[in-house]
């Protein structure tokens, strides 16, 4: 089974900036709006299956500018702070 994280970031242009650097480091990812369990942390989410492309994407923003809040890993319907 596919461990699948959600990462936040507080505001919809800091999620649309976490795009362009995941877009350009060539990471796969789904932008979301945010499911209504996390809509309090941020609009706008990325979402990323798998333990390798969460790590790609860990690595890529922490050498951008572009800080992730909160993440989560998806445990059946409901979301657990990691």
């Amino acid at each position: 089974m596919v461990v699948q994280y959600v990462l936040t970031f507080g505001s919809a242009h800091k999620a649309l900036k976490a795009e362009s650097v995941l877009k350009e480091k060539a990471v796969p990812f789904r932008l979301l709006p945010a499911p209504k369990a996390l809509v309090e942390h941020c609009d706008l989410v990325i979402s990323i299956d798998g333990e390798d492309a969460f790590q790609a994407a860990r690595n890529a923003l922490n050498a951008s500018s572009v800080k992730v809040k909160l993440t989560f890993r998806k445990d059946g319907e409901s979301y657990v702070k990691v």
